[in-house]
């Protein structure tokens, strides 16, 4: 779906900001990092060994690393969203396709957007649920972006 596509679902007035879609940069960084905790874990776990040892630890720990990724579902993270698009506007985050995620996150309904796991954005909503927008670009900036999207578009005096 083109930005074009997208105007034809946004309510009169409403105005787009600023689209994204997951960000490589970012999934790679996710992945090296889950592999480098598995990596300084067994290094860890083989202190005190033999050198030989700490050397084959390594690799192991890379590879569990990877195996870890694939039982977990990490590694479906990118072939999941890769279509998907986000479309922040100055009303609401638009999420297309909408397959498992609502199609409209209106920024009136925020509550406050986490970065924890630091490579993703947990949207928190006033009913109490959460949305999760995995691996966007620059994932501080776009938090500000929404999170200031989100204050001029509150009445003045509500928070």
């Amino acid at each position: 779906m083109t930005d074009a596509d997208l105007t034809t679902d946004l309510m009169p007035g409403e105005t787009l900001l600023h689209s994204w879609t997951i960000s490589g940069r970012s999934f790679f960084i996710r992945m090296g990092t889950i592999v480098a905790i598995w990596v300084v874990l067994g290094q860890i776990g083989s202190l005190g060994q033999s050198l030989s040892v700490t050397l084959l630890a390594l690799p192991g720990a890379v590879l569990f690393g990877l195996f870890y990724m694939w039982v977990f579902g990490e590694l479906d993270i990118w072939m999941h969203n890769r279509k998907t698009t986000w479309h922040l506007t100055d009303r609401a985050v638009h999420i297309i396709p909408d397959e498992d995620l609502p199609s409209r996150l209106p920024l009136a309904e925020i509550k406050r957007i986490n970065r924890f796991p630091f490579w993703s954005l947990v949207i928190r909503l006033n009913s109490g649920t959460a949305t999760t927008l995995p691996i966007p670009p620059a994932p501080k900036a776009l938090r500000d972006r929404i999170m200031q999207a989100r204050e001029n578009a509150l009445p003045q005096g509500a928070t």
